[in-house]
């Protein structure tokens, strides 16, 4: 994805570099951007709805992941492949281990919750969550009451695709969580 200002290319940063400027405090750590394919994006205030989904969810997931000895990381980097990304996803479930020095290559399980980011959250990141192998993504499409669902990572996209609306009840494939009805998440919202 080449970006130009007139006839001049933009150099893209990378996530190296947007680590290190936040080591050196030129971006704070709760800065609201997001590295994608080299641009700093400017991320959408928190919604009231954005917030209940997220703590509904973390709720849901904790004691199953807790118990397997997985880390739920909110609002934390994912290290992708594409060293010109560095996503910072609602919730990500990863095996556990040391993380002190390096954020995570790749997740179990990656949420997102879309009350406005919808086209970045399914047109953008399936590919740079497919790429870092990470084997099932969730984008909760709070507008729309559904979540669109994104599994099986093979060759940079995901062979399986689909949404659940409704009445429909989901369960992680990598995680250990009880089914969640997207009726019950989503309801008064």
């Amino acid at each position: 994805m080449a970006l130009t200002v007139g006839d001049r290319e933009v150099r893209p940063l990378t996530a190296d570099e947007v680590l290190r400027m936040v080591d050196a405090g030129i971006l704070a750590e709760d800065e609201p951007v997001e590295l994608l394919h080299g641009v700093l994006t400017a991320m959408s205030p928190k919604s009231p709805a954005h917030s209940v989904v997220k703590a509904r969810l973390v709720a849901w997931l904790g004691p199953g992941v807790a118990a397997a000895g997985q880390v739920l990381r909110i609002e934390d980097p994912l290290l992708v492949p594409d060293r010109t990304s560095l996503p910072e996803p609602d919730l990500a479930v990863v095996e556990g281990g040391d993380h002190t020095a390096h954020h995570p290559t790749t997740a179990l399980l990656v949420i997102e919750v879309a009350v406005s980011s919808l086209r970045v959250d399914t047109r953008v990141k399936p590919r740079l969550f497919a790429e870092a192998d990470v084997a099932e993504y969730w984008v909760v499409d709070v507008p729309g009451h559904c979540i669109h669902t994104f599994a099986r990572p093979d060759g940079g996209r995901y062979a399986d695709t689909g949404s659940a609306c409704g009445g429909h009840v989901l369960a992680p494939r990598h995680v250990t969580a009880d089914p969640l009805d997207v009726r019950t998440l989503l309801a008064g919202l």
